[in-house]
């Protein structure tokens, strides 16, 4: 099982980024069997943003994207009061906002890896759990 954050997931739209392969070839393992993969319910709301206000899609075509996340069979992670308690402890001691820290907490809990594009948030948080950066990040 790995948890994802919408950094990579979206690579799966956005094909011609840094790090679409190996991001591609986490999808490939979800849709196989190989691999569960699991996201934090507040996954869909960032994908929703994204995919409504930060590219160039229609609106059409940003709703059949998201549909397509919505219809994947991913693990959704409901966090509980102690995992926003966590959450903010990562937050307070990594320097980073919660809502970045709700994504490795289902990983925390779960035992398994997340994995993200994003270099930064990976070296801030590379103490608090195992975490696997796709791409180039940035």
């Amino acid at each position: 099982m790995i948890v994802l954050d919408a950094s990579v997931a979206l690579k799966w739209i956005f094909a011609d980024e840094d790090g679409a392969e190996a991001a591609l070839a986490i999808r490939d393992t979800h849709i196989s069997g190989e691999n569960e993969v699991a996201v934090p319910s507040l996954f869909f709301y960032e994908v929703a943003n994204v995919l409504a206000t930060k590219v160039r899609l229609s609106a059409t075509e940003a709703q059949a994207a998201f549909r397509l996340f919505w219809d994947f069979e991913f693990q959704v992670c409901d966090l509980d009061g102690d995992d926003f308690l966590e959450a903010m402890r990562i937050s307070h001691n990594a320097r980073i906002s919660v809502y970045d820290a709700c994504y490795l907490v289902p990983a925390l809990r779960l035992g398994c890896k997340m994995a993200t594009a994003d270099l930064k948030f990976k070296e801030k948080v590379s103490r608090h759990g195992s975490v696997e950066l796709i791409g180039e990040g940035g």
